[in-house]
């Protein structure tokens, strides 16, 4: 691969914190427009959409919070608890609110959102997340770590082939869980 360089998330991409609810205020499970990815959301697929197991904010909070709001195709990680759980945004998602214990990966310049994808959970990502991540009584993956997480970037048509052949590979997966969960 003579074109690959190294760069940091922040070179390609800006990080952008979440929002803890207002005091007092609780998420609420009556569905709504206002939905609320939390940490349990992320790492059970790649593309996040709205299932049964969300739960909502009501439209005062949703007011309060309402600049730190996700949309399609950005990127969340999560920062706190279980660090390195990654999902992108789907359709279904598109405007949700994004809870204090992820940030996103948004505004992708040059870089393939499932590449990104791929890489973050890759085990060298997940090491490289392991390696940024600070305290020992409660981790957190700091901001600021984030942007400066390295990583491989090849040409824009290699990225999205590498992509591609590791989207096929999810799909087959994919497809033989749902076969053996018949069986």
């Amino acid at each position: 691969m003579n074109n690959m360089r190294i760069v940091r998330i922040r070179d390609v991409a800006d990080v952008k914190g979440g929002k803890r609810l207002p005091k007092g205020k609780q998420l609420i499970t009556e569905p709504n427009s206002h939905p609320y990815i939390r940490i349990r959301d992320l790492g059970k697929q790649k593309i996040l959409e709205l299932n049964p197991e969300f739960e909502f904010v009501d439209d005062e909070t949703q007011q309060s919070i309402a600049r730190y709001i996700v949309n399609k195709d950005d990127i969340l990680i999560s920062v706190v608890g279980t660090i390195g759980l990654v999902g992108i945004v789907g359709e279904s998602l598109d405007k949700a609110n994004q809870t204090e214990n992820c940030d996103k990966i948004t505004n992708l310049r040059g870089v393939d959102k499932d590449y990104l994808y791929y890489f973050l959970t890759s085990s060298k990502g997940q090491y490289e997340i392991s390696k940024a991540t600070v305290g020992a009584v409660q981790p957190k993956l700091p901001l600021k770590n984030i942007q400066d997480l390295e990583f491989p970037l090849p040409t824009i048509e290699t990225q999205v082939k590498i992509s591609s052949i590791l989207n096929k590979i999810d799909e087959k997966i994919r497809l033989n869980q749902m076969v053996n969960n018949n069986l």
